[in-house]
């Protein structure tokens, strides 16, 4: 390695050294540049929600499934560890079945967003749909094979379910 070489790094790593001897700071942190507008209570929010969508995504497949499956032997129902499901404890459940119909409510403490779950049965078949939105869910619409989610909400992004769309095309994920 050539001296000029050897003597340029030395010089680096010596400055470097300096630095974070006296604590200069060679850059701000992150959320203390300007224009960011971020703040980590906002940070804490998106994850909260991004984790909640995860958790409840994973239920509403299993739920969806479970009483698709349930059907076919004779019948939805209304016991979570019959389906396999086992809920966290930061979400509040309310799981219904009546005649035809199984629903699935998860409402995260932490989160301003509601999960609702249905399966319809239609003649010998039984279709699903998962959905996200705020507020009460409204009836869930059985359109030619497909699920629909209530009005204003939105189909959980989910690659297991593929029986569900979204209503509307104003409707974002």
């Amino acid at each position: 390695m050539p001296a000029p070489f050897r003597l340029t790094l030395i010089v680096l790593l010596s400055l470097l050294g300096v630095c974070g001897l006296v604590r200069l700071p060679l850059m701000p942190p992150l959320l203390a540049r300007s224009g960011s507008g971020i703040t980590l209570s906002d940070l804490e929010a998106q994850e909260a929600l991004e984790e909640a969508r995860q958790a409840a995504a994973s239920q509403m497949s299993r739920f969806v499934g479970g009483q698709i499956t349930r059907h076919y032997w004779g019948g939805f129902t209304p016991y979570l560890d019959v389906l396999g499901l086992e809920i966290p404890p930061t979400m509040a459940v309310d799981i219904s079945v009546e005649g035809d119909r199984a629903r699935l409510v998860l409402d995260p403490r932490r989160v301003n967003e509601r999960y609702v779950a249905e399966v319809v049965r239609s003649g010998t078949l039984a279709r699903g749909a998962a959905c996200r939105g705020n507020g009460e869910p409204g009836p869930f619409v059985l359109q030619g094979k497909q699920l629909l989610c209530p009005e204003g909400w939105v189909v959980m992004n989910d690659p297991l379910m593929t029986t569900s769309r979204q209503v509307g095309s104003d409707a974002l994920n």
